[in-house]
């Protein structure tokens, strides 16, 4: 069968998958598994104890090769359907966060099980070590959590691994190497690997297809010797990575695609070259959603000295990409101001294809001076990649722990305007105004971004602590030598998880930062409110108490006062001198290992979740509606056109955002004749926006686009079936694709919103 008709076959399998439960049995695995070392004496909890139930699970999990696949592998025993931001019946007011690990049996489809065998699953893992004491942490917080004033996640994903030393020397080669280092640890790993040929043996077994069982007779036990062996022996490496950390090890992204199979390129047919790659995007497709969210895979880029490193082999991942036009994976493309024309050509057909994956573009002037700055070496500049949706990490040195943290700031400043109570709730969250210092509402009007940051203080130490609790726990009970031999392991013999010492060259620990856009304009419209002399400091708490009710002549002045990201001073000083005070106080934070938090300004549409916990605000925002996302503007204060909307942009402080950032551009489409269109968002937009060529060492560097019309996603809506026969119809959220036909109502509505916010490029 031809690479390419087996492509087709296999992604319409892909799609077929409503219901898989593969990732429940290996959880029933690891229960089984785990007892059965427990009792024959041996340790579970310990990096060999888990490098051993790895085997153990490997040998027994169900496999298959589906019809029309050129590449043994699969993601789903890792993964279950229930990551809430791509469930059609997610609901902003029932979203409770991530930091159950055990919340996904709900979700399971019962078909052959039944409801008391996943019950016993289930209640074997909620009653471990781990997850009484997970639990544990999370109600010691959870004054501050319910209503998000800050949240945490017990997470590491959010990782890119480096395969190149395993597809170069091969598995058996690199487990000696292990061995021979004499330490505990690499006994560990060396186990550990002994996972992935268990891999490569049980799916020889079972393979038809002549090629494949000759490339799994040869990788990943031997180095590969050509494109076919590569992408095998990358699949089977990936399958036990994310196994060994399931269910749900989200955002694990494969950094720049093209440098890592390039040098198996040779002389092979292109076209074969584009199926085989196909065949990968394949693999990483889970259920008919595409559960494995997230996982970032990119292209294109220069080296530390300004050398453009695009070749045969990033042409090849974009036609694979551009061919398949799957809701996962992601994909992501860095520019720079040596970027070649034929690049842009190639994107353009990206961008203006309605209904087409468009992808996250990363600016490396800006972003190599920024990780020059957090001493990240010059020689590892060229391998930053891009973890989840937009975070820059060094491939195979880098565990940031990027997601540990979220920071509400449009709580915060509510929290600030009512003597530390939720104007929803009523509860007593932050401090009052008596313990700052404070004796009125009308010092604290007359003071709020004062009072605003004093509330910070207030909670920033308890985030700090909330979320170090959760990475120790982590390093203490799950390590992952598996995982940690595609980091740094091989140089340091530690667990990239060990939460005082860890393994890898740089870590740290993430803050996701919501609501520059609310507090800022709030700060400017309380301001102008106050100078007014129309109200008084207590009848503008009443009205933000009682969410502007019976309150419509307040409401409209504050929504009228001007907002930031027009390219106006005022709000726009206000925005930087904002952003940039939270980061130095993110910054200043410290992680079990004593390294800094990462100011990471990004809101994977949690600008909705965090927004519903939200009371009135004095920009003259609603209670329990959205945030800004990420640092871009409220959607209804985005009243310039686009060009303004780039310059308020290029004020903001982005080395100091260490952690990244979400923006989106919501642009109208233009001329379907025009040519050159690569070329034309280059000229328009991306240059201007990154300022490439200019020179300058701090820049935006992120940002991903939705080219569509609001008019023109309704109507799909409405007519689905007639509009969108195939039943995929792609858009943006943050760093990943979605299939806007399969979102929630919610989330569909929010992307239309902000659309053709300054879409218009005139």
């Amino acid at each position: 069968m031809k690479l390419t008709n087996g492509v087709e076959i296999l992604r319409k399998f892909k799609r077929s998958q409503k219901t898989i439960n593969t990732w429940f049995y290996v959880q029933e695995i690891k229960m089984l598994e785990r007892e059965a070392m427990r009792k024959a004496g041996l340790e579970t909890e310990d990096a060999y104890g888990n490098a051993e139930l790895l085997c153990r699970v490997l040998e027994k999990m169900p496999l298959s090769i589906p019809d029309g696949s050129a590449i043994a592998g699969s993601q789903d025993g890792a993964f279950s359907p229930s990551y809430a931001l791509i469930n059609p019946s997610f609901k902003v007011e029932e979203f409770a966060g991530y930091c159950d690990p055990c919340a996904i049996y709900s979700d399971v489809v019962l078909g052959d099980l039944t409801s008391e065998r996943v019950a016993k699953v289930r209640k074997y893992w909620e009653n471990t070590d781990y997850v009484s004491k997970l639990y544990g942490i999370s109600e010691q917080y959870e004054r501050y959590t319910k209503e998000v004033s800050f949240f945490m996640e017990p997470v590491t994903g959010h990782t890119i691994p480096d395969m190149r030393p395993f597809l170069k020397h091969g598995v058996v080669s690199m487990r000696q190497k292990a061995l021979d280092s004499g330490t505990e640890y690499g006994k560990a790993m060396a186990r550990s690997l002994e996972a992935v040929l268990i891999l490569a043996r049980r799916y020889r077994e079972l393979a038809q297809e002549k090629e494949m069982a000759a490339a799994l007779a040869k990788v990943p036990e031997a180095g590969a010797k050509n494109l076919r062996e590569a992408v095998q022996s990358f699949v089977l490496l990936w399958q036990v990575m994310v196994i060994e950390q399931s269910p749900n090890p989200y955002a694990f992204s494969a950094g720049n695609i093209d440098r890592v199979f390039e040098p198996y390129f040779n002389n092979e047919d292109f076209d074969e070259a584009v199926a085989l790659i196909r065949h990968l995007l394949c693999f990483y497709q889970v259920g008919n959603r595409c559960w494995a969210i997230s996982q970032n895979i990119m292209a294109g880029g220069r080296d530390e000295q300004g050398n453009d490193l695009t070749s045969p082999m990033t042409e090849a991942a974009l036609e694979a990409f551009f061919l398949s036009n799957d809701p996962q994976p992601a994909l992501s493309v860095k520019v720079h101001a040596g970027t070649p024309e034929k690049f842009y050509d190639n994107l353009g057909r990206f961008f203006f294809t309605h209904g087409h994956l468009t992808p996250s573009l990363f600016n490396d002037d800006s972003i190599f001076p920024m990780l020059e700055k957090q001493d990240v070496a010059v020689a590892d500049l060229k391998d930053y990649s891009i973890a989840g949706c937009q975070e820059p990490l060094i491939m195979g040195k880098a565990s940031l722990n990027t997601t540990n943290t979220w920071l509400n700031l449009g709580k915060v400043l509510e929290l600030a305007l009512n003597d530390g109570k939720s104007t929803i709730t009523g509860e007593q969250i932050g401090p009052t105004w008596e313990e700052l210092g404070l004796t009125s509402a009308k010092e604290v009007f007359n003071n709020a971004e004062t009072v605003f940051f004093q509330t910070l203080d207030f909670l920033l130490p308890l985030m700090a602590k909330a979320g170090n609790a959760y990475t120790s726990l982590l390093g203490d009970k799950k390590p992952v030598p598996f995982t940690s031999s595609l980091m740094d392991s091989f140089d340091s013999f530690r667990d990239m998880r060990d939460s005082k010492n860890p393994g890898v060259r740089y870590n740290a620990s993430g803050c996701l930062i919501h609501g520059l856009g609310v507090v800022t304009d709030s700060l400017e419209a309380l301001k102008a409110a106050m100078d007014s002399g129309l109200w008084s400091a207590d009848e503008i708490r009443e009205a933000l108490v009682s969410d502007f009710k019976n309150q419509d002549r307040l409401q409209g002045f504050l929504e009228a006062q001007v907002k930031y990201a027009n390219n106006i001073e005022s709000p726009d000083d206000t925005a930087v001198r904002i952003s940039s005070a939270v980061c130095k106080r993110v910054s200043a934070l410290r992680n079990p290992a004593g390294k800094a938090f990462l100011a990471d300004w990004s809101t994977p549409s949690t600008h909705l979740l965090y927004g519903y916990w939200v009371g009135a605000t004095p920009d003259g925002r609603r209670a329990r509606t959205m945030l800004g996302y990420g640092i871009d503007p409220h959607p209804e204060a985005a009243v310039s056109e686009l060009p303004e909307r780039l310059l308020s942009y290029r004020k903001l402080p982005y080395h100091q955002m260490t952690g990244g950032y979400a923006s989106h551009i919501g642009i109208c489409p233009i001329d379907a004749e025009l040519e050159n269109k690569g070329l034309w968002m280059r000229d328009r937009i991306i240059k201007p926006l990154f300022r490439l060529g200019e020179n300058v060492k701090e820049s935006p560097y992120y940002v991903y686009f939705n080219i569509d019309t609001a008019e023109h996603l309704r109507a799909i809506l409405k007519s689905p079936e007639e509009l969108v026969p195939s039943g995929v119809y792609i858009m943006r959220i943050h760093g990943t694709f979605v299939n806007f036909l399969d979102l929630s109502p919610a989330i569909q509505e929010d992307i239309i919103k902000r659309l053709e916010a300054g879409g218009n490029t005139a």
